[in-house]
């Protein structure tokens, strides 16, 4: 039998990292605004639900022994210790994808998911050069998120690239995308997530060639010669790098100096707006310049899209 585990916390405790993991067989929403006003001091914000066979008290568990959260509030389901929303549900995610009975949602790309990533591979297929620039602009709401990470273990099994490091210079985009990566089923078991605080060298030892191998990587970083050593020693035509909100510092020289470093044969860089000055400093771009704008949403929303008609007449 599956539950309902829910996560809720409230203002104040988000900034202290305490969260209520619980279980309930109703509707979660309902659930939480039935304990609004008990034993909380505030407004209770309902953040996450899915359905597992695991119980909450089978979560709990694994949150104290495995991943090491403590108890507080001297009660048996909030915990303390969390950085925020995203990983509080990367946490959770985790735990359900290692059980016996995987219950995340699998990733359906949508219909201009689908159309951007046959335009990108196409265009990837068709380039010979030995460096590789990307540029995609794509409107809010499309999922870029999740779509990239489908991306990426595309590259792995039919382009032959081993490891794709996340150069980030807006180091919330890092949450956002290991949140999604642990979020759908079909990711976690074939590739490998390196945060900042794991052995990225022996992860590499162990996975290299038979699992994609995901790094986060900081542009904020001094001495960042010294902390990817190991980059040189791993061959350009199986790196990639995926840079997400990289309007935001990617085109700085600092920042060019690190992504340059790691010396992948394919960079993507990927943005809602400002393309512009994303661009200006790529010297591998020819015409590989995606963009999928808000009208063109608005478009596929409506049936009125080209693309869309096209596709009927074919």
């Amino acid at each position: 039998m599956e539950n309902k585990i829910y996560i809720y916390t409230t203002k104040t405790y988000r900034k202290n990292g305490w969260y209520k993991i619980g279980q309930t067989t109703r509707d979660t929403v309902v659930r939480v605004k039935e304990q609004d006003g008990t034993s909380n001091p505030e407004e209770l914000n309902h953040i996450f639900e899915i359905l597992s066979v695991l119980s909450d008290t089978e979560i709990h568990r694994i949150l104290e022994t495995k991943y090491g959260f403590s108890k507080c509030r001297d009660n048996r389901e909030w915990f303390e210790g969390f950085s925020g929303d995203d990983e509080v549900i990367t946490i959770v995610n985790k735990i359900i994808a290692e059980s016996e009975n995987d219950t995340r949602p699998t990733y359906v790309p949508r219909f201009y998911q689908d159309y951007i990533n046959m335009v990108f591979l196409e265009k990837l297929h068709n380039t010979k050069k030995d460096k590789i620039d990307f540029a995609l602009e794509l409107a809010p709401r499309f999922g870029k998120t999740i779509w990239s990470i489908d991306l990426i273990k595309t590259l792995f099994t039919d382009f032959g690239y081993k490891i794709c490091f996340l150069p980030a210079y807006v180091l919330t985009a890092l949450s956002s995308f290991k949140k999604d990566f642990y979020h759908f089923n079909g990711y976690s078991d074939g590739m490998v997530y390196v945060s900042k605080d794991d052995d990225v060298v022996g992860v590499i030892k162990e996975n290299y060639g038979k699992k994609m191998i995901i790094v986060e990587t900081s542009l904020h970083v001094n001495d960042y010669e010294g902390k990817l050593d190991f980059v040189k020693d791993l061959p350009p035509n199986e790196k990639v790098c995926f840079m997400d909100e990289a309007d935001f510092g990617t085109h700085r020289g600092n920042s060019q100096e690190v992504i340059r470093f790691i010396d992948a044969k394919l960079n993507v860089y990927m943005t809602g707006t400002a393309i512009e000055r994303v661009t200006n400093p790529l010297e591998n771009l020819e015409d590989n310049v995606i963009r999928w704008s808000y009208t063109d949403m608005l478009m596929v929303k409506k049936g009125e899209h080209p693309i869309q008609k096209y596709l009927a007449e074919v």
